[in-house]
Order: structure tokens, then C-alpha cells, then sequence
């Protein structure tokens, strides 16, 4: 059995091809978002996806997100008194993809196509292909995220005769930007650029900045450095307060601290 897998910086999904067309495969806990997250748990078991997350904050030692950011690199991440390469920390999410993938489907998955940034060069999809080998995978291609977002929009068979399509590729961690190219019933891309270091994670980094610079003192708000369980409130809301201002003008910034209730509003226009 063969799967799709979009390995994404803060979260991935598996999906099938099913009676002609794209299945989304749910997670042990019912969700097809998986978050790109692994860590250690107290005891020292390897800790995947929301679990693992939801230490970030609590347990930064032992847990880490991200890793896509560094794949291709020699830069190693400690949890605890281990150490793992970022291709080793891909492996784990997509071990945890592919079983549950096995469970959805009720037979071995063995093979994947995994899509990776456009502008990703030689030595970082070299590691996306071993993550995928570690994890147990037999990676029969590597697709380009434009290229499968055009795929899946239907961009191959919408159009004819000849053309070229700028698209846009803004995830959680990566932007990505590619010249498609249309002729003769194939698809190319010509031209790709793209940042490693911009994404929806780093728009909640500058709102939960924009907090502390504006608000935080004010409102007697443990100052970064702290390791308080505020900090892991604050992070959450600023991604729902992100997610909000994706349809809406204005957000309110809500955290419990303390039986009280800190608010800060936030604009678009801001």
C-alpha cells in the first residue's frame, strides 16, 4: 500500500487514494493533522504529535518542534541526555503517520511520496528520504509542495494547450514561491524561491512578542524568561487569536492568570 504524506514544519497528514480521489487518514485521536512535534516524557519514553507538543512549553529540555527548518544540516537536537538528527526526529512523525495509517487501512503500508518545499536543495531532500527509510518507508518520490497543490486544485486538467501559474505556498514554518509552467500535458517548475523562516508559527512569535512589548508589564504578566505555565496559555490563544484574524478585523487576546482574566485586543490594521 502506498500512501501521500505532507511532512509538514508544525504539522503533517497522511492521506490514500481511494475510489478516485483523495482519503484524509485520521490519527489515533481522530484528528488528520498530526503536530511536528516529539519530545521525551518524564519517564523517558519518545513522546509524538500532540503529546509532544503539548509539552513545548512546560518541558522545552525535553521537547522540540520545527525540525523540518533544519533537515539537510549536521545540527543536532538534545532532549534530556539524547541526542537526535533532524531527519531522525521526521522519522518519528512519520513512524507515527504510517501506523496510523496501518490502523486506518487494516494492512501494511510500506510505500510513500512525501512532499517537500520547492526551493529545498540536494541535501535536504536526501535527509527527507532517509527520514522516510528510517521510519521504515520506501519513499518512491519526492513532490513538490506547489506541485501538489496544483495537482490537488486540478490545475493539469482545468487548463489546456499552454501556460504558466504563479503559486503561492505559505505553511506553518515555510513560504514557498514557484513558477509553474503548462505544456503538452506536463507540468514543470521553472522557478522556486523560498523562506525556511517564515510561516504561520512565526506570526504567532510576533504576536506573543507584541504582547510582552505592549502588555505584559502592565498587566503583571511573567516576563519571558519565567518558566511559567502562563507561558504555554499565552502561545496557545495567540494561535487562536492568529487563526481569527484570518476571517475577521479585530481578536481578542484572552489569558487566565491567576483568577483573572488578561485581554488585548489586536487588528489586522496593527
Amino acid at each position: 500500500m502506498i500512501v501521500g504524506i505532507d511532512l509538514g514544519t508544525t504539522n503533517s497528514l497522511a492521506s490514500v487514494w481511494r475510489d478516485g480521489e483523495a482519503v484524509l487518514i485520521p490519527n489515533a485521536l481522530g484528528h488528520v493533522l498530526t503536530p511536528s512535534a516529539a519530545g521525551l516524557a518524564d519517564d523517558g519514553r519518545l513522546l509524538v504529535g500532540l503529546a509532544a507538543r503539548e509539552r513545548l512549553v512546560s518541558h522545552p529540555a525535553l521537547t522540540t518542534a520545527a525540525f523540518k527548518r533544519r533537515m539537510g544540516t549536521d545540527q543536532a537536537v538534545s532532549l534530556g541526555r539524547r541526542s537526535f538528527r533532524p531527519e531522525e526526529l521526521s522519522a518519528l512523525v512519520l513512524r507515527s503517520l504510517k501506523a496510523d495509517a496501518e490502523a486506518f487501512l487494516g494492512e501494511p503500508v510500506g510505500q510513500a511520496v512525501i512532499t517537500v518545499p520547492a526551493y529545498f536543495n540536494e541535501a535536504q531532500r536526501r535527509a527527507t528520504q532517509l527520514a522516510g527509510e528510517l521510519a521504515g518507508l520506501e519513499v518512491v518520490r519526492l513532490l513538490s509542495e506547489p506541485t501538489a497543490a496544483a495537482l490537488a486544485y486540478g490545475l493539469q486538467e482545468a487548463r489546456t494547450g499552454e501556460g504558466t501559474i504563479l503559486v503561492f505556498d505559505l505553511g506553518g514554518g515555510t513560504f514557498d514561491v514557484s513558477i509553474l509552467e503548462f505544456f503538452d500535458g506536463v507540468m514543470e517548475v521553472r522557478a522556486a524561491a523560498g523562506d525556511a523562516f517564515l510561516g504561520g508559527e512565526d506570526f504567532v512569535d510576533a504576536i506573543v512578542a507584541a504582547f510582552h512589548a505592549d502588555k505584559a508589564a502592565s498587566a503583571g504578566f511573567p516576563a519571558p524568561s519565567a518558566a511559567h505555565p502562563a507561558h504555554a496559555l499565552l502561545r496557545r490563544q495567540a494561535e487562536v487569536a492568529k487563526r481569527r484574524l484570518s476571517e475577521a478585523e479585530e481578536a481578542v487576546l484572552e489569558i487566565p492568570l491567576e483568577g483573572r482574566t488578561i485581554r488585548w485586543p489586536l487588528s489586522r490594521q496593527a
